[in-house]
């Protein structure tokens, strides 16, 4: 690492555009495709395989789990000749973890040691090599990539074919991130790889929290330049922070990309005693033998101590929007309770696992809860199991998670550029990454909505091989 001095003499080089300090980024199915109507595209259809599976899209995440059946390599023919890279051995993965599909895999570490010390030291799982431990690069990875996988679900919901956007491209993974963080040293030499490797398109499901950083001091809008310079399509998410102001990954050479809902959500409706039925979200699927459980708010469960053998289902509210929603569900479990309401005005229909039940809520289901606790003299409830459904409107609607314009840096250009699924999506998973070993999870983000922008820029790359990076993202942005 440069000590100050030394990068102030540096900057002074004129060989040298620009010296800034390596700042921290974060990591921001079977429906979602058919939803956009992928399918339905003649001109893609009819092309001869060989030219569908000659788009190389590089991945910059938290690596891939080449086990999973997203990866499978049946029907492609051998590696485009022009591809320069190569599958880099380490911890669990050799060569030989790469096929005709996932025909790349490198990783970086040497930025985020430099800053927060050995990776062993953080006393977490995971691998020194391009395998996920976290499930977030083979979730992205796969919604472009995946080939298809019939009977997939988690515990049942979503049930059916997953597949991603383009499932014979060709996908090369580069691995900066590290425990949901990547430095901006280690997100510029995955830069440069790709950029030398010869992918075609980059997909990018990270990014610093806001404010943005000006473009020449931030490590994406550098990269990105790099690879928009050599005819490469850069695809990032605009980031999840709710709010005007907060959308990152904003160079005009970025296809940044917000998140919009689908047709699908997975209901698990909460069944008062006095026999009203409120809609809920949440994963349960676990049966509930229809028993009701006195009902009792977060605060007066805490002043009580109620035992565990006092079996409740406990009432939470999302006081501020930074609350972590996950304390509160271990607080309720660890307290005794066989059950949680989290009423969340903003985000309720967005899924969320746990080892008790528990539902999301919104402020019009609250206010009848609010009415039944307090006019009931022994107020209970049950929570019903989750179920799966579908055509429901209006579709898409923008996520409320999603970050929001105008552009920051250059208020001119407006960002985000477009929006796509990125509501409860289906896709692979790391096995290792939840005390439940799942191969396929359903999660929200614009991380999610990011890479099926990237299928569809992998898709017009198909079709015309000779379209710029600007004609691409003109097209994605001006087609109704």
């Amino acid at each position: 690492m440069l000590t100050p001095d030394q990068a102030t003499k540096l900057s002074e080089n004129e060989d040298v555009v620009s010296v800034f300090e390596s700042r921290m980024s974060r990591l921001h199915t079977t429906n979602s495709w058919k939803f956009l109507g992928i399918d339905s595209i003649p001109k893609y259809n009819k092309l001869p395989k060989d030219i569908q599976s000659d788009v190389i899209i590089g991945v910059i995440d938290s690596g891939v789990w080449p086990e999973s059946q997203s990866y499978n390599d049946y029907g492609l023919g051998p590696v485009p000749a022009r591809f320069k890279g190569e599958c880099v051995s380490g911890q669990n993965f050799t060569r030989y973890n790469c096929n005709r599909k996932l025909i790349g895999a490198r990783y970086y570490s040497k930025g985020f040691e430099a800053v927060n010390g050995p990776l062993e030291s953080f006393n977490q799982t995971f691998f020194r090599s391009a395998r996920d431990s976290e499930g977030h690069g083979t979730h992205t990875s796969s919604i472009i990539v995946g080939s298809k996988v019939s009977n997939v679900s988690l515990y049942g919901l979503g049930s059916g074919t997953a597949r991603g956007g383009v499932p014979s491209a060709r996908l090369s993974v580069y691995k900066p991130c590290w425990f949901e963080e990547c430095t901006d040293a280690d997100i510029l030499a995955a830069f440069s790889d790709a950029i030398h490797d010869g992918v075609d398109i980059i997909s990018l499901s990270l990014g610093q929290g806001p404010p943005q950083q000006i473009y020449f001091e931030e490590a994406i809008s550098i990269g990105s330049f790099h690879a928009f310079q050599k005819g490469i399509v850069v695809s990032a998410s605009a980031g999840n922070s709710f709010f005007a102001e907060t959308a990152t990954n904003v160079a005009p050479w970025i296809l940044t990309v917000g998140a919009s809902t689908v047709d699908r959500e997975f209901p698990s409706y909460l069944l008062l005693g006095n026999l009203k039925q409120l809609k809920a979200f949440g994963v349960n699927t676990k049966p509930d033998q229809g028993k009701q459980y006195s009902l009792i708010y977060g605060a007066d469960a805490a002043a009580s101590r109620i035992p565990s053998r006092n079996a409740r289902i406990v009432v939470c509210i999302l006081e501020e929007l930074g609350d972590d929603r996950n304390e509160k569900l271990t607080a309720v479990e660890e307290g005794g309770g066989v059950g949680m309401i989290l009423v969340d005005p903003l985000a309720k229909y967005i899924l969320r696992e746990s080892v008790i039940q528990s539902v999301l809520i919104g402020e019009a289901e609250a206010e009848e809860l609010y009415k039944y606790i307090t006019t009931e003299k022994n107020p209970t409830a049950r929570i019903s199991l989750t179920v799966t459904s579908v055509g429901i409107k209006p579709a898409p609607a923008i996520a409320v998670f999603s970050s929001k314009g105008p552009n920051v840096i250059t208020p001119d250009i407006i960002k985000p550029d477009i929006t796509a699924p990125g509501v409860n999506i289906l896709a692979a998973w790391s096995p290792v990454s939840t005390a439940n070993s799942i191969n396929y999870n359903i999660v929200s983000g614009t991380s999610m909505s990011c890479p099926h922008v990237s299928a569809v820029v992998a898709l017009l790359k198909s079709v015309h091989p000779y379209w710029t990076p600007a004609a691409i993202k003109s097209a994605i942005m001006t087609t109704g």
